[in-house]
């Protein structure tokens, strides 16, 4: 199982028709979080972040830059970031 994280607008909200709907996130970023978790099996990593993650995290998590990659409905090479952990206290180790 992997976990990919991307950070940005989504639009959310009940989703559906009369009778069928559901509590749903759409949207660029939840895209991309999608393809990023799927590059988790291409790079043999547990979690990924994107360069938009990686800069909200402020240092808190020790992350190793992963080659950066092509996919499918994003204009050029996507960076992302293997996190390898972090301190009890929240600080990069």
């Amino acid at each position: 199982m992997g976990v990919g994280v991307h950070r940005g607008p989504v639009v959310s909200g009940l989703i559906g028709s009369e009778g069928l709907t559901g509590y749903d996130v759409i949207g660029r970023t939840v895209n991309v979080a999608s393809r990023v978790e799927r590059l988790t099996r291409t790079h043999g990593v547990d979690i990924l972040v994107t360069d938009a993650t990686r800069a909200a995290l402020d240092g808190r998590f020790r992350l190793r830059p992963m080659p950066a990659v092509a996919v499918k409905g994003i204009a050029g090479a996507l960076a992302t970031f293997a996190v390898e952990g972090f301190d009890a206290d929240g600080r990069a180790r």
